[in-house]
C-alpha cells in the first residue's frame, strides 16, 4: 500500500496527531473530524495509525531519543509526529513493508516539514539498521522508569497505580490499556428482546456474543454498528457493560423519580428509562444544553419519552427537587483512568495532585446531589476513573459526615478482571 492513496491516509492520521499535540483534542472526536474532512480511503489504516501512535508514544520517544544526535528537544512537532508515525510502521504494522514505511515518510515529510526530510530520513533508516543494538525500557534499573517507557504512561499515573496496586498489578492494567477495547451494546427492551435483537444482527453479518454479567448486554465486532437500520430503528445503543452493571445495582423501577445530575451525554439516564419501562419521571442536568440536545435526540431516537432536561450546575442545589426523589445518579467528572483503550491521550494528561483537588470536586456535587433523595432513596456515585483517591476515599469522606446514609455496594471494575471500561460505582441508602 504505497503512492498517492496511501498518502491521503498518513496525511489525515499526521493531520489528526497534530491537532491532538497542539490543541488537547480528544482523539474520538478529532479523528472522525479527519476522516470526513479529508475521505481517505483506508479509515481502518488510519485509526490504526493514530492509536499506535498514541499508545506507544513514550516508548517511540524512548527510541527515538537514541537516534537523533541532538535528542528529541531538537526536533520541531512536525518532524517528530512523523517520525513516531514512521517508527511506529516499522516496529507493529506488519502489513507495511519496511521501505514503505519509510518513503512514504519521506514523501510526507517534503509536505509538512520541509527541511528536515533528510534527518528523517535518516533516523528511520538508522532504526532499521541499530534496532537490535538499542536500550530498550527493560535495560532500565528504576521500576518506575521502566514501566513508564514500556506502556508509554506519565509518571504520575505509575506512580498512582504502584501505590494503590502494586507494581505487578499495576503493569496488568498498563497492559490492559492497550489494544482495541471490546464494543459492548445496550439492548433497548422498550423496542426488542436481547435474543431477538442478537438474531437480526447475526443476519446483517455482525458478530454477536452474550454477555454472562448482564442480560441487556451484547459483545459485537463487525462494520461501523452505528450504520446499522438497527441502530438507527432506537433498538441499541453503544454503552460500555460497567455503565450497564451500575445502573443494573441501583436498580430503577416502574413510576421511581430518578435525577441524574451530571447527565450528559445521557447514557445511564437512557438505561433507567429502558429498566423503567419508560414509565416514570427522569431528570438530567448538564451545565451546557448543546449537551443535553443529544441526550433529547437519543431518546426520541430511543422511544424514551419520560426524560426532562434542565441547564444546572452540579455543584449547586437546585431547590426544586429537594426530597422528591426515589434514586440519583452522581456521575461525576473524573480523570478518566478507566477509558484509557479509548482514549489513550489521557495517558499523558498530567493531573495536579494526583486527582486530590478533583476529588473535593467530585465530593462537593456528591453531597449536593444528596439533597434530592427521599428517607429510603438510593445515591449512586460513579466515574470512568482507576484511582482510590476519587472513589473510596470520596466515598469515605461522605459517609463519614453523613451519617444519614448506609453503604450498600462499592464496586471498583477493571479491564484486566472485568474486561470492561476501568469504572466504579457505589451504592448508598439514605436512612431518613
Amino acid at each position: 500500500m504505497t503512492g498517492g492513496t496511501m498518502d491521503t491516509n498518513r496525511k489525515t492520521a499526521y493531520n489528526t496527531l497534530v491537532r491532538m499535540e497542539k490543541d488537547s483534542a480528544y482523539s474520538n472526536i478529532e479523528i472522525n473530524v479527519q476522516i470526513r474532512r479529508h475521505e481517505p480511503d483506508s479509515p481502518a489504516f488510519v485509526r490504526e495509525l493514530v492509536y499506535g501512535v498514541l499508545e506507544n508514544k513514550l516508548y517511540l520517544d524512548y527510541l527515538l531519543d537514541q537516534l537523533i544526535n541532538k535528542g528529541l528537544k531538537s526536533l520541531k512537532p512536525p518532524a517528530l509526529t512523523v517520525l513516531r508515525m514512521g517508527l511506529y510502521q516499522l516496529i507493529y504494522m506488519d502489513s507495511v513493508p519496511e521501505y514503505a514505511a519509510v518513503d512514504e515518510s519521506v514523501k510526507l515529510a517534503r509536505r509538512v516539514c520541509f527541511g528536515q526530510v533528510g534527518l528523517i530520513n535518516a533516523v528511520l533508516r538508522n532504526y532499521m539498521r541499530k534496532k537490535d543494538q538499542l536500550k530498550e525500557p527493560d535495560d532500565e534499573k528504576d521500576p518506575d522508569m521502566r514501566l513508564k517507557y514500556q506502556y508509554s504512561f506519565d509518571p504520575w499515573i505509575v506512580d498512582l497505580w504502584n501505590q494503590q496496586y502494586g507494581p505487578e498489578r499495576a503493569a496488568e492494567i498498563m497492559e490492559s490499556s492497550k489494544g482495541k477495547p471490546p464494543i459492548y451494546i445496550r439492548v433497548n427492551h422498550l423496542k426488542i428482546s436481547t435474543a431477538t435483537l442478537a438474531e437480526r444482527l447475526k443476519a446483517s453479518g455482525i458478530g454477536v456474543q452474550d454477555y454472562d454479567k448482564s442480560e441487556r448486554v451484547l459483545i459485537v465486532e463487525g462494520r461501523e454498528v452505528l450504520a446499522l437500520p438497527e441502530y438507527k430503528e432506537g433498538l441499541f445503543s453503544i454503552q460500555d457493560a460497567a455503565s450497564v452493571l451500575a445502573i443494573e445495582a441501583l436498580a430503577p423501577k416502574k413510576d421511581d423519580v430518578i435525577i441524574d445530575v451530571c447527565a450528559a451525554p445521557g447514557g445511564k439516564s437512557l438505561a433507567c428509562a429502558e429498566m423503567m419501562g419508560n414509565v416514570g419521571r427522569i431528570i438530567g442536568f448538564d451545565l451546557y444544553d448543546n449537551k443535553l440536545k443529544r441526550l433529547r435526540s437519543e431518546a426520541a431516537r430511543l422511544g424514551a419519552d419520560i426524560i426532562e432536561t434542565q441547564v444546572f450546575d452540579a455543584m449547586k442545589v437546585n431547590k426544586e427537587f429537594i426530597g422528591v426523589a426515589d434514586r440519583v445518579i452522581c456521575d461525576v467528572p473524573c480523570t478518566g483512568l478507566g477509558v484509557i483503550r479509548r482514549k489513550p491521550e489521557i495517558k499523558f494528561k498530567v493531573v495536579s495532585n494526583s486527582g486530590r483537588d478533583l476529588a473535593k470536586k467530585q465530593l462537593a456535587i456528591l453531597e449536593a446531589s444528596a439533597n434530592y433523595l427521599k428517607a429510603g432513596g438510593f445515591l449512586m456515585y460513579s466515574t470512568c476513573t482507576i484511582n482510590s483517591i476519587e472513589n473510596k476515599d470520596v466515598i469515605g469522606k461522605f459517609l463519614n459526615k453523613h451519617k444519614n446514609f448506609d453503604l450498600i455496594r462499592s464496586r471498583q471494575l477493571l479491564p484486566t478482571s472485568d474486561g470492561t471500561d476501568g469504572f466504579y460505582y457505589c451504592k448508598m441508602k439514605k436512612k431518613y
